[in-house]
């Protein structure tokens, strides 16, 4: 998340968009966003991640479950232009994504998500991408230096894990909840607990 952050070249006080950003990839992203002096927008489902995001950052929350038009609420967050980036760490927001930098100018939608093969198409018509400036950019992994600046940021007590932990009894229900997208941050499995 740190890297993506960086190569976005977001500055402090940008709207950046984090569709799933209630869960274990996107909820790093919204504090490292935060921390940075940005200002996250996360996209996702239900009130438990609404408040965890909130807690831990976000500046704007919008339910997919209960905003009839998401993108246009984005932008009307966003300034009424739209966001500045869109970190995509939910492949399913692929779709959605060039809707939430709106009519921003120079906007960048950082692909980190990785999809099944065939199964996202960003396209747009080419003048959406001529006339906004607008700039996709993959991601892949980050360097020494972003993980001691993330760690940096988490011993200044601007990151805090979120996860729980639970045993292996609970594998299925944990797999299914996460299908489900009921988990908000991340389930970790104990194998030396029942």
């Amino acid at each position: 998340m740190h890297r993506a952050l960086v190569d976005s070249g977001l500055k402090p006080g940008n709207w950046v968009v984090f569709p799933g950003g209630g869960g274990g990839v996107g909820i790093q992203g919204v504090q490292l966003a935060a921390a940075m002096g940005m200002r996250p927008i996360v996209v996702d489902g239900g009130d438990q991640k609404k408040d965890l995001s909130m807690k831990l950052g976000a500046e704007a929350y919008v339910d997919f479950t209960k905003e009839k038009d998401v993108g246009a609420k984005v932008k009307e967050i966003a300034d009424g232009l739209g966001a500045h980036g869109v970190l995509v760490t939910a492949y399913q927001s692929y779709k959605d994504s060039i809707n939430f930098t709106g009519a921003r100018k120079g906007a960048k939608i950082m692909c980190i998500a990785l999809p099944p093969a065939g199964a996202v198409n960003l396209g747009a018509e080419p003048s959406t991408f001529v006339f906004n400036n607008l700039s996709i950019i993959g991601t892949l992994v980050g360097t020494m230096q972003d993980t001691a600046s993330a760690l940096d940021y988490a011993k200044r007590g601007l990151l805090k894990p979120i996860h729980e932990v639970r045993g292996t009894s609970r594998w299925d229900e944990s797999v299914q909840a996460l299908r489900k997208g009921e988990i908000a941050g991340r389930i970790v499995i104990d194998f030396n607990k029942d």
